[in-house]
């Protein structure tokens, strides 16, 4: 994102998505470019975190925009950030590999080994067929309606001209209820669709307050949602991994048991960090910043 500061005592909310989505667009093309030409998974990564920016203040500021174009706003990005998951999922196993195979023993080293290379094969496919797609030419119609999109001027209703600070407060609150409702269930038995969910939930506060500039508040909870990732990201490598495991074997089975300990520890952590003490407080910093922000 830009550098671009609200005031939001002065702004309305009108303007804070127009500049949201133009930045978001910008960050979007320079990003896929510099995907496309190196293969970086830090510029896939920050590919990613522009079209979920886009689509987190869609979600968000939902009550401003007239619905036909916001449903297409939000399924062009969702179709970008869709076809981008396989991909993000291989990265982050192969960056977790190295760190696994120091706390197994010796004997499991050939079967990461294994998943190793089974990993940068499915990568180099997934790349190639994501480079085939998203030629020049496809990417550009892609933008194109997005931008149109952008645009047009019945996007957002009458009302987002009125003051954000009129609204602000109440849309944090409305998240943080959520936050709260959710994590009561946060149990060690607890479906782990239900964490994903309470992360969903973090990440949109987190996006909203980045957008924003409220750089203070963002990083406080930026532990809490990446604590949430572990659960996610340690998800996907199990069902990974018993997709290889087509017959039965010990030290792969082994291996899943060891990620499968991993992931109540990050459960337990998550129960612990995601507690009404902590969402009492960042019902504190909100009223902070907007008592600070109405004076």
């Amino acid at each position: 994102m830009s550098s671009y500061v609200f005031h939001l005592d002065r702004h309305s909310v009108k303007p804070l998505l127009n500049q949201t989505f133009f930045n978001t667009l910008e960050n979007i093309i320079l990003h896929l470019s510099n995907f496309l030409k190196q293969k970086e998974p830090e510029s896939l990564h920050q590919y990613r975190i522009n079209i979920r920016m886009a689509r987190s203040m869609c979600i968000e500021f939902g009550a401003f925009m007239n619905k036909k174009y916001k449903n297409s706003v939000n399924t062009l990005l969702r179709t970008l950030q869709k076809e981008t998951n396989e991909m993000r999922d291989i990265d982050v196993f192969l960056a977790y590999i190295e760190a696994y195979k120091q706390r197994v023993d010796s004997s499991f080293l050939g079967e990461f080994e294994s998943i190793k290379a089974k990993l940068i094969a499915e990568k180099e496919v997934a790349y190639k067929a994501f480079e085939s797609k998203y030629t020049e030419a496809f990417f550009a119609d892609i933008l194109t309606k997005l931008q149109l999109l952008q645009n047009n001027k019945k996007l957002c209703f009458p009302k987002s001209e009125q003051k954000l600070m009129k609204y602000l407060k109440e849309i944090f609150e409305a998240r943080l209820e959520k936050i709260a409702k959710i994590s009561k269930k946060l149990t060690l038995d607890a479906p782990n669709t239900l964490f994903h969910k309470l992360r969903l939930h973090y990440k949109k506060l987190r996006y909203t307050s980045d957008a924003l500039s409220l750089e203070a508040f963002s990083k406080s909870f930026k532990p809490i949602q990446n604590a949430f990732g572990d659960i996610q990201d340690k998800n996907s490598q199990i069902e990974r991994i018993k997709r290889y495991n087509t017959i039965k074997n010990k030290y792969l089975e082994h291996i899943i048991a060891l990620l499968e300990e991993e992931l109540v520890h990050d459960k337990s952590v998550c129960i612990e960090i995601s507690s009404p003490k902590t969402v009492r407080k960042m019902r504190k910093d909100i009223q902070k910043i907007f008592t600070c922000k109405g004076q």
